[in-house]
């Protein structure tokens, strides 16, 4: 295609021309209103953290607590789960060896 058949779009022209900076005085107020917002975002998301985080561990220790219940119901439940097993008296799990030093050089027994 020649220079003379191309298309050209000049985004710049259709913009208004050249861009201009807008008064100081509107620059902080978009700051500000940002910043409002933003501490407003915060606030409120602190507020529902502090609201659902008690909540929500209320209900999991009720919903543990009723679960154990059941559990212990159907035959499930141990007094004390972190316990220590016993083991029978009966057996016994000890091995006798004899143990010795063995010097550097000395022949190995057979």
């Amino acid at each position: 295609m020649d220079e003379g058949q191309m298309i050209r779009v000049n985004l710049h022209e259709q913009l208004g021309g050249r861009p201009q900076r807008g008064p100081r005085w509107m620059t902080w107020l978009a700051m500000a209103a940002s910043l409002v917002v933003g501490v407003t975002l915060f606030l409120l998301a602190a507020s529902l953290a502090l609201i659902l985080i008690p909540v929500v561990m209320i209900v999991g220790a009720v919903a543990a607590w009723r679960l154990r219940s059941r559990l212990k119901a159907a035959g499930f439940g141990r007094p004390d789960p972190f316990a220590a097993q016993r083991r029978p008296a009966e057996r016994v799990d000890v091995i006798d060896a004899e143990y010795r030093i063995i010097e550097p050089g000395e022949p190995p027994r057979r």
